[in-house]
């Protein structure tokens, strides 16, 4: 299941959720509001009945160092403009300073694949980025949100038949380079979408 997007306009005091984005963006549009992307509705109707609280920076720069040290990674199609993908250390800095293959990096050091690519693919690339950057640095823990990519694609199962050459060539790729990863006694962790600094749910 994706990402579902609880809201509240304050001039209207008016609540609800929506499993889109874009008609998240309809109903918040022009209107004094707050917004934000959750994993569930169990979790979208807590945050709401919360008062719809947004965290101050400091609260994040305290989030960020309760964090374990890693690498993080996320996709999303938040912005409207198709799939971006976000690999990150555990304070939301960038880990992207160029092009990643053939895909390139935007104005907000992500990688951009546009609307041809799946998210579930971005998701999967953002993992394949992270595996190169931990054979790199050296880093043992890499986090990411997607139970899809962690606990299936990456460990080699998938239905061929329902996926694209490119996808299944990357997810062949990854399986194996997860599998050097391990070896190397690293270790491969889910996160809430909440809590990830690389989370590209684009809410504040």
């Amino acid at each position: 299941m994706g990402k579902l997007y609880a809201y509240f306009l304050e001039g209207e005091n008016k609540t609800g959720m929506t499993d889109s984005w874009e008609e998240c963006k309809k109903i918040v549009a022009g209107k004094k509001a707050r917004y934000k992307a959750f994993p569930s509705a169990e979790d979208c109707r807590a945050w709401l009945e919360a008062g719809a609280p947004y965290e101050k920076k400091a609260d994040k720069k305290i989030k960020a160092a309760n964090l374990a040290p890693g690498i993080y990674f996320d996709a999303g199609t938040g912005r409207g403009q198709g799939v971006e993908v976000r690999v990150t250390d555990r304070s939301g800095a960038s880990l992207i300073k160029e092009n990643f293959h053939a895909f390139p990096k935007n104005e907000f050091d992500n990688i951009f694949l546009g609307k041809e690519r799946t998210n579930n693919f971005g998701e999967l690339l953002g993992l394949a980025m992270a595996l190169s950057f931990a054979k790199a640095t050296g880093d043992k823990f890499i986090f990411g949100d997607s139970e899809l990519v962690i606990k299936y694609w990456s460990k080699g199962f998938y239905r061929g038949e329902r996926l694209d050459e490119d996808t299944v060539k990357l997810i062949r790729w990854v399986a194996g380079e997860r599998e050097k990863f391990e070896k190397r006694g690293g270790k491969l962790s889910h996160i809430t979408g909440d809590l990830n600094p690389a989370d590209l749910g684009f809410h504040k």
